[in-house]
């Protein structure tokens, strides 16, 4: 469907939409990023429902292809106070990533949030993608053409600018049927509180050294063979970097460990170990001299340590045995998710810690508290 839009890529253009934006009632957002194209992803593109009329916003324009994660940029500073205004509804689905993204490239802060995809989840629907809801709730059915496209290319076809405003044409009425369907279930609280942790979710991304602990097959190796791991770690961050592209992307973590295992000794090795045949025309040798000798490449991050998750005692084992089948039996009581019950960033909180003090318990509520408060008690101190 061709839906009329305003593109805004100029500081007039956006001044004239934050005057917009403070007089209206809600405003529903979404933003579509560039990872899987670069090696450091940003908003390439913010799309704006604004008590229904709709807006493309430019960061890359606004921005003058300037680096917005050396620091948060100002381009978007004039949005700043509508969209931090917790009094004026901002409607996403799906929202931890916009928040984390908008914060991170213009350190916008979005606050007074309702994420239709979340309530959704609380509600026990089975499907609470946005495609899904959209149909339930309107009876129309998304395209999804455009779900991989490369949104830091300029222009954006017109197909994909139609699939991206679509995005929050719909939340709108998404939004107030879920809103309802969450009242009539007696969910606002516990809603409330899930909202609010979404709120407060900030970029985790960049260069982890620790990750090496974490790839697939990496607990086979030696000690030798984990240095090993390391270096091509580090290497490959490297090199993503100088080809702007996605470090997975470059060389997978497969191949990574594969190195990592075989250290070869020739070009053959190397394309044995699954390394594409361009990598190893290019920087074969490269990889292989990081190997042999890991000490000559400058500036390496300190090693990480293994980590080491403590093993859970008897007693918080019994705790979260108790725990879970409560939850599981009141969830069917009172016929909603076991996460409206007790989420389970509470449930394992109090698994670690008991429940003598149910303020200090994350994402737990003053409803929760109040309604199972006993119970909880009841259910740490349990042995049997």
């Amino acid at each position: 469907m061709d839906t009329p839009y305003e593109w805004i890529e100029t500081a007039e253009r956006l001044e004239a939409l934050g005057r917009a934006m403070e007089q209206a009632a809600w405003i529903a957002i979404d933003t579509e990023s560039n990872s899987m194209f670069v090696y450091r992803e940003r908003v390439c593109l913010i799309q704006l429902n604004v008590e229904g009329a709709l807006y493309l916003v430019d960061p890359l324009a606004l921005t003058q292809g300037e680096a917005p994660w050396q620091a948060p940029h100002s381009a978007l500073e004039r949005l700043r106070a509508p969209l931090e205004d917790r009094d004026k509804p901002k409607l996403l689905h799906g929202g931890e990533y916009d928040v984390a993204t908008l914060a991170r490239d213009f350190g916008i802060a979005l606050r007074g949030i309702f994420d239709s995809q979340h309530a959704a989840f609380l509600l026990g629907w089975e499907k609470t993608g946005y495609g899904a809801v959209v149909e339930r709730v309107t009876g129309v059915k998304l395209a999804k053409a455009h779900t991989q496209d490369d949104w830091g290319k300029r222009p954006i076809d017109k197909a994909a600018l139609d699939y991206a405003i679509d995005d929050v044409r719909y939340l709108p009425e998404v939004s107030a049927h879920l809103k309802a369907a969450v009242t009539e279930a007696d969910l606002e609280e516990e809603l409330a509180v899930g909202l609010c942790a979404i709120e407060e979710k900030r970029w985790h991304g960049g260069f982890d050294p620790g990750a090496i602990w974490r790839m697939n097959g990496a607990h086979k190796l030696s000690g030798a063979q984990m240095r090993g791991l390391f270096v091509l770690h580090c290497l490959r961050d490297r090199l993503a970097r100088r080809y702007d592209r996605p470090a997975g992307q470059f060389i997978n973590d497969r191949v990574l460990v594969a190195l990592a295992t075989r250290r070869p000794e020739d070009t053959a090795d190397l394309k044995r170990a699954g390394l594409r045949s361009a990598l190893v025309a290019h920087h074969g040798e490269e990889l292989m001299a990081a190997l042999k000798n890991p000490e000559r490449i400058d500036d390496l991050p300190p090693f990480p340590p293994r980590p080491c998750p403590r093993e859970p005692d008897d007693e918080e084992k019994k705790r979260e045995a108790n725990l879970r089948a409560w939850r599981q039996k009141e969830s069917k009581r009172r016929q909603v998710t076991p996460h409206a019950v007790l989420p389970t960033r509470a449930l394992m909180w109090l698994k670690a810690h008991g429940a003598d003090d149910l303020g200090a318990v994350p994402q737990l509520g003053e409803k929760r508290a109040r309604l199972y408060g006993d119970e909880l008690r009841r259910l740490c101190r349990q042995r049997k």
